[in-house]
């Protein structure tokens, strides 16, 4: 009626709503509020108001964008590389699906070199069990997380089907059916931790899964810290390399250890074949034989390579 057009910009404000109930409806909860905490680093950076046609890479990766604005907050590059994981989703979103932006927003992740696996050694593990100032009831499931290198959260969104702890493909990290066997004493282990998600549940707590495994991880960093362990930096992840570093040792199959841990791709696992022999030997003495025999092996398929070399040479000699 005016003889005007008018035509509203998207701005992050106004499109991170529809975002997140998108994430939500999609994918865990724990990712969705990742998403929300990265998205509101970056409203916080370039303001609520942008409006996202005129977002591009230099806003991240520029001398005065996110990335070193967030170094100069003390986050470590670590911490900025899930921000970004999660701002590269939320920008494929904003070109792929929802048609917001004509161009797709690219930027590099920050290069964190070669990352280290913190592990628990044997004599490592025994101290913690030893420890008297946690609870035994926290011990036990310390042990389980040992034993079926399963990831914080998945005792508590798991269900237990027979000898099995089931994580539904809806729930689990890589979007893939989880399937760990359990022992008898596993088992009971695994319904006490769940029960102790329960009391959470009982005492309104609004995430109890996180609860309980935070409560877990809170009680493991007490015994680190009060065991005075020296240069490591271990959590409740640390007992998933540790069971990774056994079982690809013990079964000799990396593609098994694979499918046990639910990795995506092979070549995570075999991230813990690059320690060295000596080292596992020495924080690993059960592995110790199995070790030495493999080098065995190694040895003698390099002697008899290099005495078939040998005999094709005096063959060689015979015919000239």
């Amino acid at each position: 009626s005016k003889g005007t057009s008018e035509i509203k910009e998207h701005t992050l404000e106004s499109v991170t709503p529809q975002y997140l109930d998108y994430k939500n409806a999609t994918k865990r909860k724990s990712t969705a509020n990742r998403d929300r905490i990265a998205i509101n680093q970056l409203c916080d950076f370039i303001g609520y108001s942008k409006p996202i046609a005129e977002i591009d890479y230099l806003h991240i990766e520029g001398k005065s964008g996110l990335i070193n604005h967030l170094r100069s907050k003390g986050y470590a590059d670590s911490g900025i590389n899930i921000t970004l994981r999660h701002l590269r989703t939320f920008f494929n979103w904003l070109y792929n699906k929802a048609k917001l932006i004509d161009e797709p927003i690219k930027f590099d992740m920050i290069n964190e070199g070669e990352k280290l696996y913190y592990y628990f050694s044997e004599s490592e593990l025994q101290a913690v069990y030893d420890y008297e100032g946690v609870n035994d009831k926290f011990k036990r499931f310390f042990y389980f997380y040992e034993q079926t290198g399963v990831r914080a959260i998945e005792p508590f969104i798991g269900e237990l089907l027979g000898d099995w702890l089931m994580v539904d493909s809806d729930k689990s990290k890589g979007k893939n059916v989880r399937e760990i066997h359990l022992t008898e004493e596993l088992k009971t282990i695994l319904k006490e931790m769940q029960s102790f998600r329960d009391s959470y549940k009982e005492m309104g707590s609004k995430r109890p899964n996180e609860a309980a495994y935070e409560r877990i991880s809170k009680m493991l960093a007490k015994a680190v810290k009060g065991l005075n362990f020296q240069g490591k930096k271990l959590t409740i992840k640390s007992f998933r390399h540790t069971y990774g570093i056994r079982r690809v040792f013990v079964t000799g199959n990396i593609f098994q250890v694979a499918m046990e841990m639910g990795h995506k791709n092979v070549t995570t696992t075999q991230l813990y074949l690059r320690f060295q022999a000596d080292e596992i030997k020495d924080h690993f003495p059960s592995l110790a034989p199995i070790i030495e025999n493999m080098e065995n092996v190694q040895n003698n398929i390099t002697m008899g390579t290099k005495s078939m070399g040998t005999q094709y040479s005096n063959v060689n000699k015979l015919c000239t």
